[in-house]
């Protein structure tokens, strides 16, 4: 069995940003384990979950490391705000310890200790963010692009992909020391991308990501780690767009170096054989022998390293041509309300007409939520329309490609035997499929040798995709419905899957898609735009502009983003300790009213107790030692009212102050 040194000189720094880039070898020698080395296996094996055969994965101590997995909250019973504040271990911890000191207090324990203990906790919750830690959860759950409605919801109302943003809502708010994401981005709208980007971009800790969405890593990420051929490749400093050329520039540096070793090596050796046997020059003909001897030692007389100049297999894909139908029209819908059968709750989406003619190229936008997979799935008849008339034309022929296709396949099924009994099964079946078809197929997606034949449990999550890709290529079809199909492909792939469309079709062909990959759309080249808002559908007969995009770009919408940048001008020409301290005060004047009204209940409670005070120093009359220890524990509450007061005003000043700014 192979192993693979990827370990031995990578070393994620302090604020490294690291993109993890897995390259797919093709009939590479020698190289027969090579995927099993996946993307989340990597990140596995540095977490410790996976098994490493040789060698180790060293995390320095106090080194607090958080995982992003590809697997949702499923099954928590919390609600979306409890879920993503869960692992706030230092906030929630200090608010533990501060709520039990305040407990002690209420129930009578007002000593020195306990009041020093509860100061403590109160500095200490403040110095974690406890004061803030409301606001900035509900910051994170914005930029995710959840409504300030959803924070109360039970996390088990939301989808799969609703439920993995929840996921990383909560590991972003952990803020661990080094964050390690497994292809974050899927199930994220362009909204939530930018706002991540952003995010990951100002992030105070390493960060090791692996993901196929360049957007992203060309904003979040400085250095590049590649996997390839066995080993690991680092380019530190390097964007994606550097690290391309950088990766270009290494493989032509070594092959040049080699080209020049091998030149000197045929020098020396042409002087050997002719001079070898001569007793004139054995002396000079043995020097160069050892030049020779050392060369091969030191290596130069070796190949460069298949990492560096092997060229790296590009995916391509071709679509079966689609059947002619009869008519122009494909497939309507009139006056369709499209939702789900639930009492007393209204439809998402109503009055819809939408005619999906031949040659017609549909892309689907809308803000998120609006409703635009729900569609796509009425379309496709995978939803029973609440009222209204779904019309198909008589030979219609339907294939789809999902987001989440390539996770619902059979685990224990073989790869090629699942593509086969899609492609030869169904309504549209076609038996003449061929287990070669099946293999030319995969193959040109990058699943040669014996990939095919391995179990979809075995396949890394790239792989999957690409097997629900072949099966999508090998049945002829003459309408294709995409949600969000770049979703869980790598980058090569969702090229080849754009450029596949953007030549498929003619005038037989249609196409509908939900997607938010830019790049990817306007490769298609789109003849009408749908806009899905409101409970409604609008369809222009154009191609996707500019104003598409920003539409629903969270950098250019949100008023509270662009608030932000204002007020981070205006501190620019502040100190770093005055623009710390006004941060500070705002954040303690968006909790203040929380706290004040803690604070009335403190006082309260300390009043009741001086109150009880009061009337036992009545009832002990001359008993100076019961009056004297009386008189103590009345002296410490009023002191602590005074201090709550103190606190209260502070507060209300705070608030004051913030206001106008």
């Amino acid at each position: 069995m192979n192993t693979y040194d990827i370990f031995s000189t990578f070393n994620a720094s302090q604020q490294a940003r690291y993109h993890v880039h897995i390259t797919y070898c093709h009939h590479i020698p020698n190289c027969s384990t090579f995927y099993y080395l996946q993307n989340s296996t990597l990140l596995g094996a540095i977490t410790g979950s996976q098994r490493i055969d040789d060698g180790k994965a060293l995390v320095a101590s106090k080194v607090r490391v958080g995982y992003l997995k590809q697997t949702a909250v499923s099954g928590s019973t919390k609600t979306v705000r409890e879920e993503a504040s869960s692992e706030m271990e230092e906030i929630n911890n200090a608010k533990l310890l501060m709520d039990k000191l305040e407990e002690q207090i209420s129930n009578g324990d007002a000593s020195d200790k306990v009041l020093n203990d509860l100061a403590k906790a109160q500095s200490r919750y403040e110095d974690v963010g406890g004061w803030t830690q409301d606001q900035d959860v509900d910051q994170v759950l914005k930029g995710l692009g959840f409504l300030p409605s959803d924070s109360d919801r039970s996390v088990a109302d939301f989808s799969g992909g609703w439920q993995m943003r929840i996921a990383l809502a909560r590991l972003l708010l952990s803020k661990p020391d080094l964050l390690l994401l497994d292809e974050p981005s899927n199930h994220l709208d362009s909204s939530a991308r930018d706002w991540l980007a952003t995010y990951l971009s100002n992030y105070q800790g390493s960060i090791l990501l692996v993901s196929h969405d360049i957007s992203l890593l060309t904003k979040s990420v400085n250095s590049i780690a590649e996997v390839t051929g066995n080993t690991l490749i680092q380019y530190v400093s390097c964007d994606y767009d550097k690290y391309l050329s950088e990766k270009e520039f290494r493989a032509k540096t070594a092959m040049a170096e080699y080209e020049r070793n091998m030149e000197e090596y045929k020098r020396l050796q042409e002087f050997v054989d002719l001079w070898g046997a001569s007793a004139t020059k054995a002396k000079a003909a043995q020097s160069r022998v050892k030049m020779i001897e050392k060369m091969r030692k030191e290596g130069k007389l070796d190949l460069p390293p298949s990492s560096l100049t092997e060229k790296r297999h590009k995916p391509s894909l071709k679509l079966p041509d689609p059947p002619k139908g009869i008519g122009e029209e494909l497939l309507v819908l009139q006056g369709a309300d499209i939702g789900y059968k639930e009492e007393g709750k209204a439809p998402i989406l109503e009055g819809i007409d939408i005619t999906i003619n031949r040659g017609m190229k549909l892309i689907l936008r809308g803000p998120n939520g609006a409703g635009k997979s729900t569609l796509l799935s009425a379309l496709r008849g995978k939803l029973p329309l609440l009222s209204g008339k779904r019309i198909e034309n008589d030979v219609l022929r339907l294939g789809s490609f999902t987001q989440d296709l390539a996770q619902e396949l059979d685990a224990s099924a073989i790869a090629i035997d699942l593509v086969l009994e899609y492609a030869r099964g169904g309504e549209n079946g076609d038996v003449l499929v061929s287990n070669q078809d099946a293999r030319g197929v995969m193959g040109r997606l990058g699943l040669s040798d014996e990939k095919p034949l391995r179990k979809i449990g075995d396949l890394s999550g790239g792989e999957k995709a690409r097997v629900a890709l072949s099966m999508f290529a090998l049945k002829a079809c003459n309408l294709l419905m995409l949600d969000e199909p770049s979703n869980h492909l790598d980058v090569e792939c969702i090229e080849a899957l754009g450029e596949a469309l953007s030549s498929w079709g003619g005038k037989d062909g249609s196409i509908v898609v939900v997607s938010h990959d830019r790049a990817f759309c306007e490769k298609i080249g789109f003849s009408h735009v749908g806009t899905v808002k409101d409970g409604g559908l609008i369809i222009e007969e154009r191609g996707l502009n500019e104003k598409d995009w920003e539409r629903y770009d969270i950098v250019s919408t949100s008023g509270d983003i662009s608030n932000d940048t204002d007020t981070s001008s205006s501190l620019e020409q502040l100190s770093q300790e005055d623009k710390a301290e006004q941060e500070r005060r705002r954040k303690l004047a968006f909790n203040a009213p929380k706290r004040i009204q803690k604070i009335e209940d403190l006082i309260e409670q300390s009043e009741l107790k001086i109150a009880e005070y009061d009337e036992n120093m009545m009832n002990y009359g001359n008993d100076l030692e019961k009056l004297m220890e009386m008189t103590e524990l009345k002296s410490k509450e009023e002191e602590n009212v005074a201090s709550l007061m103190e606190e209260w005003e502070m507060l209300e000043s705070v608030i004051d102050e913030v206001s106008n700014l």
